[in-house]
């Protein structure tokens, strides 16, 4: 693996509820393109989503209808939530697959307000940035000043942006440091110049009609954005792909008809920015795979424009998360089966080698790659395997892990407990901070690899039957976070629901035609279901069996 494939969307919602099908927007896989890749990582940034004044307070506390569509679609697809940021209207939402979840590095979001002379949040920027597999990567949204005369403000509200828009991360605590930057956003900018000799909305929609095989030259020599990165005002340090569809901005909703109120104008946009010499023996490049509009969606009054792009990465190594076999779930020694009760000899070894597979491994591309980059570390967090079943409201509810030796230790990391499969980093059920290991000093300046135990307390959350895992997190302060190490799933059982073994010494109960079933003390009891409490199995299970 030495690309990354990055989906973007951009889309001024209006204010408006999701009222139609979002799935065409993420151009998932279809019947007619089985074959097709999903992304590694969908970016969408929305503007215009609503928020009142007076629910500012609620808009923090729940979760806003768009976001909730998007995440049960993508999660539905095994995506997990690496990072949102809402800015009163302005959103970025992150999504990532499971299997990149342990390479994300100092994971920030920020935000910067340009309304009202920066008072207000109606306009500005929100973004989130990151590391990933030795690079680094910041993802902006913005909503920018509107109105056609008011193109000083806008260049005003970019500058302000590249200024005050910081991060804790000395080498890249401004946006163009970073190695990718994609920016994207309702951006604003229109048709309209020169002023002095722009075309009326009435002559733009004329020469909509007279374009061909998607070449709109002759409209975009009036765009104010592609105007002031010529002149070096803003985003020249930015670039865009060719633009082949129409103005996605203004529409009378419900419609594919332009507003005339409004000149038809290219407002919603994606531009990127690669730094592609940042390392030796590796040029870094961003690979453009599609920029377009998706027409058909009309609750707002624009239209959505998505692109999607390959990015190189340093191919050093990575880290796979353990993961279980969809086909099969532990339960005790034995096996449940998605098609049936397994035999008894369809026993399996504890749950760490059933998880392994030839993901789970550090993977070196090639020799040449490894001598390229033999100065670039991962910080990795190894969980020991968990092989007994746990008890809701156990005493002994603790986890052992090793650090490699380039792990600092913050004062803030923690560990918290999740759901085996989560679907968002913020979704922990339960958490306890390191500092409550204490390490010594010579173990700390060791320089190797150090083992530690936590120890949860009784009632620490967990009280639903069903499998979790760990997850380990640096974080240095209240704004930046790493994700170091993810165990593999362990089971927590309720000790009501526990089986009751069966006394070898008691016979069965006899059948109908008087004949016994003999019991002896090696029967297994996973082979002989006399006695069993099959709703209390049914009840133990119903959060861990799923069918396709």
């Amino acid at each position: 693996m030495d690309t990354l494939k990055f989906y973007f969307v951009t889309w001024n919602v209006a204010t408006k509820s999701p009222g139609q099908d979002l799935n065409s927007l993420l151009d998932f896989p279809s019947q007619f393109n089985k074959n097709k890749s999903l992304p590694d990582f969908y970016v969408i940034g929305l503007q215009e989503v609503k928020s009142q004044p007076q629910n500012m307070l609620m808009d923090s506390l729940f979760t806003d209808q768009w976001t909730s569509m998007f995440n049960k679609i993508l999660c539905r697809q095994g995506f997990i939530v690496a990072k949102n940021i809402r800015l009163q209207g302005i959103m970025l939402l992150v999504y990532t697959q499971m299997k990149h979840v342990i390479n994300l590095r100092d994971i920030e979001a920020q935000y910067t307000k340009t309304g009202l002379g920066g008072l207000w949040g109606n306009k500005g920027a929100v973004s989130v940035r990151f590391n990933i597999y030795g690079c680094s990567v910041c993802l902006v949204n913005c909503h920018l000043t509107a109105h056609e005369h008011l193109l000083a403000d806008r260049i005003n509200d970019y500058n302000t942006i590249i200024k005050e828009h910081g991060y804790h991360l000395t080498e890249t605590s401004n946006i163009l440091y970073h190695d990718y930057v994609f920016w994207i956003g309702d951006l604003n900018f229109r048709t309209h110049h020169p002023v002095t000799s722009s075309l009326s909305a009435e002559e733009i929609v004329d020469a909509l009609q007279t374009v061909e095989k998607d070449k709109y030259t002759s409209i975009l020599k009036y765009d104010q954005l592609l105007a002031v990165i010529d002149s070096g005002e803003a985003f020249s340090e930015f670039m865009e792909p060719e633009i082949r569809f129409p103005p996605t901005y203004k529409f009378h909703m419900g419609t594919d008809d332009y507003d005339l109120k409004r000149k038809p104008s290219w407002t919603d946009r994606i531009l990127y920015k690669v730094i592609a010499n940042n390392y030796e023996n590796i040029t870094l490049r961003a690979d453009l795979i599609s920029y377009h509009h998706i027409p058909h969606y009309t609750v707002s009054d624009h239209k959505p424009v998505v692109a999607q792009f390959n990015i190189k990465i340093r191919p050093s190594c990575y880290v796979a998360v353990p993961k279980v076999k969809k086909a099969q779930i532990r339960m005790r020694s034995a096996v449940i089966d998605t098609e049936g009760i397994a035999p008894a000899s369809a026993m399996v070894e504890p749950i760490a080698e059933a998880c392994a597979t030839e993901e789970n491994v550090v993977s070196v591309s090639n020799e040449s790659e490894a001598e390229a980059f033999s100065n670039f570390t991962v910080k990795t967090v190894e969980f020991a395997p968990i092989v007994r079943i746990w008890y809701i409201g156990d005493a002994d509810f603790r986890t052992e892990c090793t650090l490699s030796p380039d792990v600092e230790i913050n004062p803030n990391d923690w560990i918290g407990i999740y759901d085996a499969n989560f679907h968002n980093l913020d979704d922990y059920i339960a958490y306890e901070y390191l500092a409550k290991v204490n390490l010594t000093q010579e173990s700390l300046e060791s320089g190797q690899p150090r083992t530690i135990t936590l120890s949860f307390p009784v009632g620490s959350g967990v009280r639903t039957p069903g499998f979790y895992r760990f997850i380990y997190f640096s974080q240095p302060n209240n704004d930046v976070r790493s994700v170091l190490g993810i165990s593999e799933p362990f089971e927590v059982s309720s000790k009501e629901d526990s089986l009751v073994a069966i006394d070898p010494c008691v016979e069965a109960s006899t059948s109908a035609g008087g004949a016994s079933k003999p019991s002896t003390a090696t029967t297994d009891i996973f082979t002989d279901f006399t006695g069993l409490d099959v709703a209390k199995l049914s009840r133990h299970f119903s959060n861990d069996l799923s069918f396709d």
